[in-house]
Protein backbone atom coordinates (compact mmCIF):
# COMPACT_ATOMS: atom_id res chain seq x y z
CA UNK A 1 0.00 0.00 0.00
CA UNK A 2 2.91 2.15 0.73
CA UNK A 3 4.44 1.64 -2.65
CA UNK A 4 1.22 2.92 -4.24
CA UNK A 5 0.69 6.12 -2.50
CA UNK A 6 4.39 6.61 -3.22
CA UNK A 7 3.53 6.45 -7.11
CA UNK A 8 0.56 8.23 -6.68
CA UNK A 9 2.19 10.91 -5.24
CA UNK A 10 5.15 10.72 -7.83
CA UNK A 11 2.54 11.32 -10.60
CA UNK A 12 0.43 13.94 -8.19
CA UNK A 13 4.02 15.89 -8.09
CA UNK A 14 4.64 15.81 -11.49
CA UNK A 15 1.15 16.97 -12.66
CA UNK A 16 1.63 19.76 -10.58
CA UNK A 17 5.46 20.70 -11.73
CA UNK A 18 3.88 20.22 -15.03
CA UNK A 19 0.59 22.20 -14.71
CA UNK A 20 2.94 25.55 -12.67
CA UNK A 21 5.43 25.32 -15.87
CA UNK A 22 3.20 24.25 -19.12
CA UNK A 23 2.04 26.95 -21.86
CA UNK A 24 2.07 27.39 -25.01
CA UNK A 25 5.11 28.79 -26.84
CA UNK A 26 4.80 30.65 -30.08
CA UNK A 27 8.37 31.19 -31.74
CA UNK A 28 6.88 34.99 -33.13
CA UNK A 29 4.62 37.29 -31.69
CA UNK A 30 1.64 37.46 -34.32
CA UNK A 31 1.14 33.64 -33.16
CA UNK A 32 1.32 34.11 -29.71
CA UNK A 33 -1.46 36.76 -30.71
CA UNK A 34 -4.02 33.92 -31.86
CA UNK A 35 -2.77 31.58 -29.31
CA UNK A 36 -3.40 33.82 -26.48
CA UNK A 37 -7.01 34.84 -27.85
CA UNK A 38 -8.16 30.85 -28.03
CA UNK A 39 -6.18 29.90 -24.69
CA UNK A 40 -7.37 32.86 -22.70
CA UNK A 41 -8.45 31.40 -19.31
CA UNK A 42 -6.98 28.06 -19.89
CA UNK A 43 -3.52 28.19 -20.28
CA UNK A 44 -0.89 31.14 -20.59
CA UNK A 45 0.72 32.33 -23.72
CA UNK A 46 4.33 33.12 -24.22
CA UNK A 47 6.58 33.80 -26.93
CA UNK A 48 10.12 32.90 -27.59
CA UNK A 49 11.76 35.23 -29.83
CA UNK A 50 12.93 38.64 -27.66
CA UNK A 51 11.96 42.10 -28.97
CA UNK A 52 13.61 43.33 -31.54
CA UNK A 53 14.65 39.74 -32.69
CA UNK A 54 13.55 38.47 -36.71
CA UNK A 55 12.39 34.56 -37.11
CA UNK A 56 14.96 34.50 -40.44
CA UNK A 57 18.24 35.31 -38.18
CA UNK A 58 17.67 34.19 -34.58
CA UNK A 59 19.87 32.03 -32.27
CA UNK A 60 18.89 29.43 -30.13
CA UNK A 61 19.76 29.89 -26.57
CA UNK A 62 20.17 27.27 -23.94
CA UNK A 63 17.54 28.88 -22.36
CA UNK A 64 14.98 28.41 -24.89
CA UNK A 65 15.36 25.25 -25.63
CA UNK A 66 14.49 24.48 -21.65
CA UNK A 67 10.95 26.72 -22.60
CA UNK A 68 9.96 24.53 -25.29
CA UNK A 69 10.88 21.26 -23.40
CA UNK A 70 8.43 22.63 -20.10
CA UNK A 71 5.65 24.17 -22.65
CA UNK A 72 2.56 21.85 -23.42
CA UNK A 73 2.57 22.74 -27.32
CA UNK A 74 4.85 24.78 -29.54
CA UNK A 75 3.48 26.55 -32.46
CA UNK A 76 5.73 27.47 -35.38
CA UNK A 77 5.49 27.69 -38.94
CA UNK A 78 7.99 25.24 -39.45
CA UNK A 79 11.45 24.62 -41.28
CA UNK A 80 11.21 27.20 -44.27
CA UNK A 81 10.45 30.04 -42.02
CA UNK A 82 12.00 29.43 -38.81
CA UNK A 83 15.52 27.62 -39.66
CA UNK A 84 16.80 27.92 -36.24
CA UNK A 85 14.36 25.53 -34.52
CA UNK A 86 14.70 22.61 -36.73
CA UNK A 87 17.18 20.38 -34.64
CA UNK A 88 15.36 21.79 -31.36
CA UNK A 89 11.68 21.04 -32.18
CA UNK A 90 12.44 17.48 -33.11
CA UNK A 91 13.72 16.44 -29.65
CA UNK A 92 10.12 16.84 -28.33
CA UNK A 93 7.08 14.61 -28.60
CA UNK A 94 5.17 15.34 -31.39
CA UNK A 95 1.76 15.62 -29.61
CA UNK A 96 3.71 18.99 -28.00
CA UNK A 97 3.88 20.27 -31.83
CA UNK A 98 2.06 21.97 -34.06
CA UNK A 99 3.63 22.73 -37.28
CA UNK A 100 1.83 25.21 -39.37
CA UNK A 101 3.56 23.66 -42.34
CA UNK A 102 1.71 20.66 -42.07
CA UNK A 103 -1.78 21.36 -40.79
CA UNK A 104 -4.40 19.56 -42.92
CA UNK A 105 -6.17 22.17 -45.30
CA UNK A 106 -3.85 24.66 -45.47
CA UNK A 107 -2.11 24.13 -48.80
CA UNK A 108 -4.93 25.61 -50.62
CA UNK A 109 -4.85 29.19 -48.76
CA UNK A 110 -0.82 29.48 -49.16
CA UNK A 111 0.05 32.14 -51.43
CA UNK A 112 3.90 33.07 -52.77
CA UNK A 113 6.48 34.86 -52.42
CA UNK A 114 9.75 36.24 -55.11
CA UNK A 115 12.27 33.67 -54.77
CA UNK A 116 15.79 35.56 -53.56
CA UNK A 117 18.89 34.55 -55.16
CA UNK A 118 22.15 34.13 -53.32
CA UNK A 119 23.41 37.21 -54.74
CA UNK A 120 20.92 39.56 -52.72
CA UNK A 121 18.79 40.14 -56.18
CA UNK A 122 15.40 38.52 -56.37
CA UNK A 123 14.92 38.66 -60.43
CA UNK A 124 11.56 39.42 -60.46
CA UNK A 125 11.54 42.51 -58.56
CA UNK A 126 7.43 42.33 -58.25
CA UNK A 127 6.96 45.96 -60.00
CA UNK A 128 3.19 46.75 -60.37
CA UNK A 129 1.77 44.67 -57.37
CA UNK A 130 2.79 41.50 -58.61
CA UNK A 131 0.79 39.64 -56.06
CA UNK A 132 -2.36 41.27 -55.70
CA UNK A 133 -4.42 38.72 -58.22
CA UNK A 134 -2.32 35.11 -57.66
CA UNK A 135 -4.52 31.83 -58.34
CA UNK A 136 -3.80 30.89 -54.80
CA UNK A 137 -5.64 34.31 -53.32
CA UNK A 138 -8.19 33.74 -50.73
CA UNK A 139 -10.91 36.07 -48.98
CA UNK A 140 -13.80 35.66 -46.63
CA UNK A 141 -15.98 37.05 -48.46
CA UNK A 142 -14.56 39.06 -51.64
CA UNK A 143 -11.28 39.48 -53.40
CA UNK A 144 -9.32 41.63 -52.60
CA UNK A 145 18.11 23.56 -30.98
CA UNK A 146 19.16 24.78 -28.11
CA UNK A 147 22.44 26.93 -29.73
CA UNK A 148 24.26 24.71 -27.11
CA UNK A 149 27.80 24.89 -27.35
CA UNK A 150 28.00 21.70 -29.97
CA UNK A 151 24.88 22.33 -31.58
CA UNK A 152 23.78 25.46 -34.14
CA UNK A 153 20.76 24.97 -35.81
CA UNK A 154 21.21 28.59 -37.67
CA UNK A 155 21.59 28.72 -41.53
CA UNK A 156 20.39 31.33 -43.32
CA UNK A 157 21.68 31.48 -46.44
CA UNK A 158 19.07 29.56 -48.12
CA UNK A 159 16.48 31.77 -46.79
CA UNK A 160 13.01 30.04 -47.40
CA UNK A 161 12.62 26.57 -49.76
CA UNK A 162 9.17 25.41 -51.70
CA UNK A 163 10.45 27.20 -55.17
CA UNK A 164 8.94 27.00 -58.63
CA UNK A 165 8.88 29.15 -61.52
CA UNK A 166 10.96 31.90 -59.67
CA UNK A 167 8.27 32.20 -56.82
CA UNK A 168 8.25 30.23 -53.48
CA UNK A 169 6.03 29.73 -50.93
CA UNK A 170 4.75 32.62 -48.24
CA UNK A 171 5.02 31.44 -45.46
CA UNK A 172 4.46 35.16 -43.08
CA UNK A 173 1.15 33.11 -42.69
CA UNK A 174 -0.07 35.51 -39.74
CA UNK A 175 -0.98 37.95 -42.20
CA UNK A 176 -3.76 35.78 -43.34
CA UNK A 177 -7.01 36.08 -41.75
CA UNK A 178 -7.95 32.62 -43.23
CA UNK A 179 -4.99 30.75 -42.17
CA UNK A 180 -5.21 32.46 -38.41
CA UNK A 181 -8.30 30.95 -38.33
CA UNK A 182 -7.11 27.48 -39.34
CA UNK A 183 -4.26 27.93 -36.94
CA UNK A 184 -6.56 28.85 -34.02
CA UNK A 185 -9.11 25.89 -34.84
CA UNK A 186 -5.99 24.01 -34.59
CA UNK A 187 -4.48 24.88 -31.49
CA UNK A 188 -8.52 24.99 -29.97
CA UNK A 189 -8.57 21.10 -30.66
CA UNK A 190 -5.65 20.73 -29.16
CA UNK A 191 -6.55 22.47 -26.24
CA UNK A 192 -9.44 20.74 -25.45
CA UNK A 193 -7.36 17.34 -25.53
CA UNK A 194 -5.80 18.85 -22.72
CA UNK A 195 -8.18 20.13 -20.75
CA UNK A 196 -11.94 18.35 -22.08
CA UNK A 197 -13.20 20.23 -18.70
CA UNK A 198 -12.85 23.48 -20.75
CA UNK A 199 -13.82 22.53 -24.13
CA UNK A 200 -17.17 25.13 -24.18
CA UNK A 201 -14.76 27.79 -23.18
CA UNK A 202 -12.17 27.06 -25.86
CA UNK A 203 -15.13 26.43 -28.31
CA UNK A 204 -16.30 30.37 -27.10
CA UNK A 205 -12.86 32.01 -27.42
CA UNK A 206 -12.78 30.51 -30.82
CA UNK A 207 -16.05 31.81 -31.69
CA UNK A 208 -15.03 35.21 -30.48
CA UNK A 209 -11.85 35.41 -32.29
CA UNK A 210 -13.33 34.79 -35.31
CA UNK A 211 -15.94 37.03 -34.96
CA UNK A 212 -13.27 39.38 -34.03
CA UNK A 213 -11.68 39.10 -37.53
CA UNK A 214 -14.54 39.60 -39.55
CA UNK A 215 -15.83 42.66 -37.79
CA UNK A 216 -11.91 43.89 -38.03
CA UNK A 217 -12.21 43.02 -41.56
CA UNK A 218 -15.07 45.33 -42.31
CA UNK A 219 -13.22 48.39 -40.47
CA UNK A 220 -10.40 47.54 -42.29
CA UNK A 221 -11.71 47.93 -45.82
CA UNK A 222 -13.29 51.04 -45.22
CA UNK A 223 -10.02 52.87 -43.65
CA UNK A 224 -7.85 51.88 -46.65
CA UNK A 225 -9.95 51.75 -49.21
CA UNK A 226 -9.16 55.75 -49.99
CA UNK A 227 -5.53 54.29 -50.51
CA UNK A 228 -5.52 51.39 -52.60
CA UNK A 229 -4.19 53.10 -55.43
CA UNK A 230 -1.04 54.89 -53.98
CA UNK A 231 1.78 53.38 -54.71
CA UNK A 232 4.62 51.67 -52.24
CA UNK A 233 7.63 50.02 -51.32
CA UNK A 234 8.12 47.29 -48.30
CA UNK A 235 11.91 46.68 -47.41
CA UNK A 236 10.81 43.03 -46.40
CA UNK A 237 8.68 41.21 -48.84
CA UNK A 238 6.17 39.69 -46.06
CA UNK A 239 3.15 41.69 -46.12
CA UNK A 240 1.53 39.73 -49.50
CA UNK A 241 -1.66 38.10 -47.53
CA UNK A 242 -2.49 41.02 -46.26
CA UNK A 243 -2.25 43.19 -49.35
CA UNK A 244 -3.36 41.29 -51.29
CA UNK A 245 -7.13 40.93 -49.15
CA UNK A 246 -7.11 44.73 -48.84
CA UNK A 247 -5.83 45.31 -52.59
CA UNK A 248 -3.43 47.69 -51.72
CA UNK A 249 -0.56 48.67 -54.36
CA UNK A 250 2.60 47.46 -53.54
CA UNK A 251 4.92 48.48 -56.69
CA UNK A 252 7.85 46.16 -55.28
CA UNK A 253 10.46 44.96 -52.15
CA UNK A 254 13.62 44.86 -51.55
CA UNK A 255 13.93 41.32 -50.66
CA UNK A 256 11.60 38.56 -48.75
CA UNK A 257 14.72 37.34 -46.53
CA UNK A 258 15.32 40.46 -44.98
CA UNK A 259 19.62 39.36 -43.88
CA UNK A 260 20.04 39.09 -47.64
CA UNK A 261 21.10 42.22 -48.48
CA UNK A 262 19.86 43.98 -52.10
CA UNK A 263 23.00 44.68 -54.82
CA UNK A 264 23.46 47.51 -56.75
CA UNK A 265 21.17 46.59 -59.40
CA UNK A 266 18.55 46.15 -57.39
CA UNK A 267 19.12 50.01 -55.34
CA UNK A 268 19.17 51.01 -59.19
CA UNK A 269 16.26 49.50 -60.21
CA UNK A 270 14.12 50.63 -57.34
CA UNK A 271 15.13 54.18 -57.48
CA UNK A 272 14.03 54.33 -61.24
CA UNK A 273 10.51 52.73 -59.94
CA UNK A 274 10.03 55.59 -57.52
CA UNK A 275 10.89 57.80 -59.76
CA UNK A 276 8.60 56.38 -62.75
CA UNK A 277 5.91 55.27 -60.93
CA UNK A 278 5.67 58.28 -58.25
CA UNK A 279 5.96 56.01 -55.35
CA UNK A 280 4.17 57.75 -51.88
CA UNK A 281 6.05 55.61 -49.33
CA UNK A 282 8.78 53.10 -48.73
CA UNK A 283 8.27 51.43 -45.20
CA UNK A 284 10.81 49.84 -43.16
CA UNK A 285 10.51 47.73 -40.15
CA UNK A 286 11.50 48.17 -36.68
CA UNK A 287 13.58 44.61 -36.73
CA UNK A 288 15.29 46.45 -40.08
CA UNK A 289 16.05 49.54 -40.64
CA UNK A 290 19.27 49.56 -43.43
CA UNK A 291 20.93 53.00 -44.13
CA UNK A 292 19.92 52.37 -47.56
CA UNK A 293 16.29 53.50 -47.42
CA UNK A 294 17.63 56.94 -45.94
CA UNK A 295 20.03 57.11 -48.97
CA UNK A 296 16.81 56.23 -51.25
CA UNK A 297 14.83 58.94 -49.21
CA UNK A 298 17.34 61.63 -49.27
CA UNK A 299 17.43 60.93 -53.47
CA UNK A 300 14.26 60.66 -54.32
CA UNK A 301 12.21 62.41 -51.57
CA UNK A 302 9.96 59.75 -50.80
CA UNK A 303 7.79 59.23 -47.70
CA UNK A 304 9.56 56.49 -45.34
CA UNK A 305 7.07 54.49 -42.86
CA UNK A 306 7.58 51.79 -40.55
CA UNK A 307 5.53 48.66 -40.89
CA UNK A 308 5.88 46.30 -37.18
CA UNK A 309 5.61 42.93 -38.80
CA UNK A 310 6.20 41.23 -35.03
CA UNK A 311 3.83 43.50 -33.64
CA UNK A 312 6.21 44.27 -30.89
CA UNK A 313 4.15 46.94 -28.91
CA UNK A 314 1.39 45.13 -28.61
CA UNK A 315 0.61 42.76 -25.72
CA UNK A 316 -0.83 39.18 -25.59
CA UNK A 317 -3.95 39.29 -24.83
CA UNK A 318 -7.40 37.95 -26.03
CA UNK A 319 -8.35 41.19 -28.70
CA UNK A 320 -4.58 40.73 -29.67
CA UNK A 321 -4.78 39.71 -33.03
CA UNK A 322 -7.40 41.92 -34.14
CA UNK A 323 -5.29 45.30 -32.09
CA UNK A 324 -2.70 43.67 -34.79
CA UNK A 325 -4.46 43.95 -38.27
CA UNK A 326 -5.20 47.30 -37.10
CA UNK A 327 -1.71 48.27 -36.14
CA UNK A 328 -0.85 47.00 -39.59
CA UNK A 329 -3.35 49.31 -41.63
CA UNK A 330 -2.74 52.14 -39.29
CA UNK A 331 1.02 51.96 -40.61
CA UNK A 332 0.05 51.94 -44.46
CA UNK A 333 -3.04 54.63 -44.03
CA UNK A 334 -0.73 56.97 -41.95
CA UNK A 335 2.29 57.33 -44.67
CA UNK A 336 -0.44 56.71 -47.83
CA UNK A 337 -3.10 59.32 -46.59
CA UNK A 338 -0.60 62.18 -46.56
Amino acid sequence: MKIINKSLAGVLLTTIAYTAQAEIVTTVKPLGFIAAAVADGVTPTSVLLPTGASPHDYNMRPSDLQRLQQAELVVWVGQDLETFLSKSISRLEPKKVLQIEKMDGIQQLLGEALHVHADGDDHGHDHHGHDHDHAHDHDHDGPPGQQDEHDHDHDHADGHDHEHGGLQTDWHVWFSSDISEKIAEQIAARLSQNYPAKTDLIQQNLAEFKQGISTKQQQLRKQLDPIKSKGYYVFHDAYGYFERQYGLNRLGSFTINPTVAPGAKKLNEIKADIDAHKAQCLFAEPQFTPRLLETLHKKTGIRLGVIDPMGEKIALSKTAYSDYLQSLADSFSQCLAK
